[in-house]
């Protein structure tokens, strides 16, 4: 199953990563279009002084994150810069909220509320982030990829051209 323009799961895989990457980018860019009232958000209820100053400071990041990520994500370009924005980006959320419950300032039913929203986008970009490796080489032959010498089926490679089954290089 090699990563061609005409299998179904290849054209589905991409079509889930520019989706999620398009939402993810639009989703920072809305949380920067009120960045003083989203830092506040961030920070609200995380107990003590210097915790909250984290907070405010991460309520800034957290979009640029989505906003690097979601470019990324949906233009294939640099995604393992793309794909660690993301991830972080969406892995602080229940993190952060759950910090608030356990700081007291949040109710833990309030909490995981929106931690399991949180947790719904992590599940799709585990799918999207799918859509991001590449064939080796770019040359398929029917179930194997033609430049890996391990010769195994569903050949992937990273970015640094090893084989992500065998890590073998070059593939």
């Amino acid at each position: 199953m090699c990563s061609s323009g005409g299998h179904n799961t290849w054209l589905s895989r991409q079509i889930v990563r520019m989706g999620f990457g398009l939402a993810l980018l639009f989703t920072g860019i809305a949380h920067y279009r009120d960045a003083s009232g989203f830092a506040t958000f961030v920070s609200k209820d995380l107990g003590p002084d210097w915790i909250v100053g984290l907070g405010q400071t991460w309520g800034y990041v957290l979009p640029f994150l989505m906003i690097v990520g979601g470019l990324s994500l949906t233009f294939n370009l640099f995604t393992y810069v793309g794909v660690g924005a993301a991830g972080l980006a969406l892995a602080s959320i229940p993190a952060g909220m759950t910090l608030k419950a356990a700081m007291g300032g949040v109710p833990l039913a309030d909490a995981m509320s929106a931690s399991m929203n949180a947790y719904i986008w992590i599940l799709v970009y585990l799918f999207a982030v799918k859509g991001t490796q590449k064939a080796c080489g770019g040359a398929c032959f029917g179930s194997s990829c033609a430049g890996c010498p391990c010769g195994k089926e569903n050949c992937n490679c990273d970015s640094g051209s090893k084989c992500m089954l065998c890590g073998m290089n070059p593939c």
